[in-house]
């Protein structure tokens, strides 16, 4: 059910990486590092990324890159205690918005196999099923499922 609390979104800083990381550990199996988060903040030119706050506190974010008229999705992730609530579905539109505002064509992300409640989110918003990346999680050599999603008329 969607939660009516008022979310913020606000672009990735090196302030908001301790509690990224936090978030980060409880959802991943194989978590980035902290080094992988200040690349993100520093390299402005590739990634836009944004964290979610409730009341001041993060409780979600998403990494993405948009790079020549496409954007690849590499982490979005929601604190187990806000799942559930529309914060993924509210930040991944939000990338998709800056992506058309951008003129750009394409996004795409992958997803565990096994990921059900993503994938049916995904799907929900218009993305689709493109391939399979074979033993794309190093954690367990789970396959990846691509998916994407076609903004405007460019092919």
């Amino acid at each position: 059910m969607i939660d009516p609390v008022p979310v913020v979104l606000e672009g990735l800083t090196d302030d908001h990486i301790a509690d990224v990381l936090e978030i980060e550990r409880e959802s991943f199996p194989a978590p980035w590092t902290e080094a992988m988060f200040r690349q993100e903040v520093e390299e402005k030119w590739l990634s836009r990324s944004f964290v979610a706050k409730i009341d001041g506190v993060i409780v979600a974010y998403v990494i993405a890159w948009f790079l020549r008229g496409e954007v690849h999705v590499l982490n979005l992730a929601v604190t187990k205690d806000h799942q559930r609530r529309g914060i993924a579905r509210r930040m991944l539109a939000h990338v998709i918005g800056l992506a058309s505002e951008e003129a750009c064509h394409l996004v795409t992300l992958e997803v565990r196999v096994s990921n059900d409640p993503a994938k049916l989110l995904y799907m929900s918003m218009g993305f689709a099923p493109v391939g399979i990346r074979r033993r794309y999680y190093h954690d367990n050599d789970e396959d990846a499922l691509v998916m994407t999603k076609r903004l405007g008329a460019r092919l």
